[in-house]
């Protein structure tokens, strides 16, 4: 009897064609094991390796690319990948404390000599002022709520004594006032309310019930309900602002594309644990960049195919195989992300045995990141001529030799490594994706990466750790024109609040045909000088305070 209970074969022919069967099963078994070996490696090194080459959950879930690994219960924690490529330089810290910002208001104290130390000079002797020293310090003054009460005089148009009275005919005029243009007439709120409650979750992600909590704190009640009936009606007005947003950013040359998945309660046919999605496009020209959140209830291509049904452009995406319909359509050249492509040769140099085949793409594809880096501040940084024509010319003529150095890296590697191996993955991605990965050459507009849509939809990704999930559809679509406008604000330099506070403000008197002058590009920071001023004039207790 053999070992596990079968005879031994007795005659030579089988006894080799059975050994040649178990080297087969024995080849097979080993590089079974090899490759769950490697993918422990590849999971520890999420886990315990360098922050700088770890990953989002955001990034494992994009697509084929991350094969949706958060969706399982086994996710990995959530931490940050910053792509390194050039040498940190070093620099000297200057000592001393950073000074406080020159924007903030100051108070004068002078504490000064007092009548003892007064009365403690000589006969004879008199203090001559020689100079001062000074410090300074920071003083919170804490959050304050006024009731703006509005009074409306009521007039009655009466005959003077003598000339007549009113008849059934002519009954008694009655005289107000208009009452005053407001962003939500009936709502006890003011924009400057609206732009602290909408900022505070949409821009710093604290849930309608922490603020709830805040503000009991300082003596006002407002419920978390009030709140989200107000995000959704200032949502609702500001639809005509969203659409030029639209139009702007349809007419950019380059558009960047990502989406993350969120939880949408109460959506139609729908269970409540299934996933809907926030997609994000950005792009624009310098100095009028917009970023557009977009709320749909499917990862499905369908909703992104018709919102871009009349865009002609460059589109740069990651390496879901949804946007390949999209890249497809006339008019639309679909890039592809090199950070996707660096990140999968990152995980293969993390699990492989010997470092050096992993190591030598990601040196190739830092190349082209410093290329350019060094070509960027050439023709766009401070004194460069702006010439985008001659920027892409001498990238081209800078990069084609490495591409073609790292084309050809993957021709060869593809011959000699296995394809469900982390490298083979890593080359069958980068070869797959070639005509993509190269074709951000052709426009100044477009850099290796994808990088600027991960970076606008980082915000929202931040805010859902906090809030979780959203009440239903129409709370989610006002989610993303929150997070729209605050985004684009950010993006063109505004800050936030007051940008906000201003369009909350101008927009009820302001007319249709007129709404341009409200985009961020045609705003002045100086004209929020005017908020700055009415809240200081409120503060003093006034009672006429207009």
């Amino acid at each position: 009897m053999g070992l596990y209970g079968s005879s031994l074969p007795t005659d030579l022919h089988t006894a080799t064609q059975e050994i040649i069967s178990l080297r087969i099963e024995n080849t097979d078994l080993k590089r079974l094991t090899e490759e769950q070996r490697e993918q422990i490696r590849i999971l520890k090194a999420r886990e315990y390796g360098r922050s700088t080459e770890k990953r989002t959950i955001e990034d494992i879930r994009q697509g084929k690319l991350f094969d949706e690994d958060e969706l399982h219960a086994t996710e990995p924690p959530e931490v940050i990948e910053t792509v390194r490529i050039t040498k940190a330089v070093y620099q000297r810290r200057k000592r001393g404390r950073t000074s406080i910002s020159p924007k903030l208001s100051r108070v004068e104290v002078v504490v000064d000599l007092g009548d003892t130390e007064r009365a403690s000079i000589p006969e004879g002797y008199e203090l001559v002022r020689i100079g001062e020293e000074t410090s300074e310090q920071v003083h919170e003054i804490p959050q304050k709520y006024v009731v703006i009460k509005t009074i409306r005089p009521r007039y009655i148009v009466k005959p003077v004594r003598g000339n007549g009275i009113a008849t059934p005919d002519s009954p008694p005029r009655i005289l107000i006032a208009p009452a005053p243009e407001r962003i939500l007439p009936r709502s006890i709120a003011t924009p400057s309310l609206l732009a602290s409650v909408l900022i505070g979750k949409f821009c710093d992600a604290l849930p309608f019930y922490r603020q709830e909590k805040i503000f009991k704190r300082f003596g006002l009640e407002i419920s978390r309900q009030d709140m989200a009936n107000w995000t959704i009606a200032v949502a609702t007005k500001l639809d005509a602002f969203i659409e030029l947003l639209k139009a702007e950013l349809l007419s950019a040359p380059a558009l960047h594309c990502d989406e993350t998945y969120f939880q949408v309660m109460d959506e139609d046919n729908r269970d409540n644990t299934t996933k809907s999605y926030m997609w994000v496009m950005t792009g624009g020209s310098p100095g009028r960049r917009v970023v557009l959140y977009r709320y749909h209830a499917t990862r499905e291509a369908d909703f992104i195919s018709k919102f871009l049904a009349s865009y002609t452009g460059f589109l740069q995406t990651d390496g879901y195989a949804g946007y390949n319909a999209i890249g497809e359509k006339e008019g639309i050249l679909h890039v592809a992300c090199w950070a996707h492509a660096r990140r999968r040769f990152v995980e293969a140099l993390e699990a492989a045995k010997i470092k050096g085949s992993s190591g030598d793409a990601i040196k190739k594809i830092g190349m082209l990141y410093h290329h350019e880096k060094e070509l960027r501040q050439k023709y766009f940084g401070d004194g460069g001529s702006g010439d985008a024509e001659a920027f892409v010319s001498e990238r081209r003529t800078l990069v084609v030799p490495v591409l073609d150095d790292i084309k050809t890296y993957l021709d060869t590697k593809v011959q000699e490594v296995l394809p469900t191996s982390a490298l083979g993955h890593a080359v069958s991605y980068a070869l797959n994706l070639w005509p993509r990965l190269v074709r951000y050459l052709d426009s100044p507009d477009l850099t290796p990466d994808n990088n600027e849509a991960e970076r606008a939809i980082r915000p929202f990704t931040v805010g859902r750790k906090n809030w979780v999930i959203s009440g239903g559809p129409r709370g989610a679509s006002a989610s993303s024109t929150m997070y729209s406008i605050i985004e684009t604000f950010k993006l063109n330099g505004l800050e936030p609040y007051y940008a906000l506070r201003y369009i909350l403000t101008k927009l009820p008197t302001t007319p249709k045909d007129q709404l341009e002058s409200l985009l961020p590009w045609n705003l002045d920071p100086q004209a929020f000088y005017d908020l700055v001023v009415e809240d200081a004039r409120i503060s003093l207790d006034s009672v006429a305070i207009f």
